[in-house]
């Protein structure tokens, strides 16, 4: 039998009888790091007065169609029974927004995440709303931006939850840059 005594061993690193495991870091993403900031500035009050110009964008509202308003798109996507949801969920999303858009890493997160909801719903489920059911719909809200956003951004800092997430979708409705309405929406 084999046995090795270290009482009196001494040297620069780790001292490992046989295996040393270690844990390999990965790297990290890019809201990862901007949370990493986030954590920093607020730890450090150091806040921003500056609302950086692609965030800016999201708060102009712009009613291509002449549907304006969140309760107007749900009535026209045939959807009003969601309306006091969404309007909680929403509210919940702009007091995150207003709360956490004073720190610039954060107005870099919310530009992402903001961008992200946009682009999917534009170009991924808009088209396949006079084809699909309301609930597969959902379905792709879901997996295509709630559940991507919310595991990106899960922080003990900034809670982003599934509720929060879909109110910022509720949030780019009444701001016009999502509509669930089509001319002739096939309802399922």
């Amino acid at each position: 039998m084999n046995s090795v005594n270290q009482t009196n061993a001494c040297a620069d690193g780790d001292i490992v009888g046989r295996d040393k495991i270690t844990k390999i870091e990965s790297p990290k993403g890019k809201i990862e790091k901007l949370l990493l900031r986030l954590k920093e500035q607020y730890d450090a009050s150091d806040e921003t007065k500056i609302t950086i110009d692609e965030l800016a964008r999201y708060h102009l509202r712009r009613a291509q169609d002449g549907i304006e308003g969140l309760e107007n798109k749900l009535i026209a996507a045939n959807m009003y029974h969601y309306y006091d949801d969404a309007i909680e969920k929403k509210e919940m999303f702009v007091k995150l927004l207003e709360r956490w858009s004073l720190y610039s890493s954060a107005q870099m997160i919310f530009v992402h995440v903001l961008a992200k909801a946009e682009t999917e719903f534009s170009h991924v489920i808009y088209p396949e709303i006079p084809k699909i059911s309301e609930g597969q719909m959902n379905a792709m809200i879901m997996d295509r931006i709630v559940n991507p956003i919310v595991e990106e951004c899960s922080s003990d800092l900034m809670i982003v939850s599934h509720n929060v997430v879909f109110g910022m979708v509720y949030w780019l409705a009444e701001q016009c840059f999502i509509r669930w309405h089509h001319a002739q929406r096939a309802i399922a």
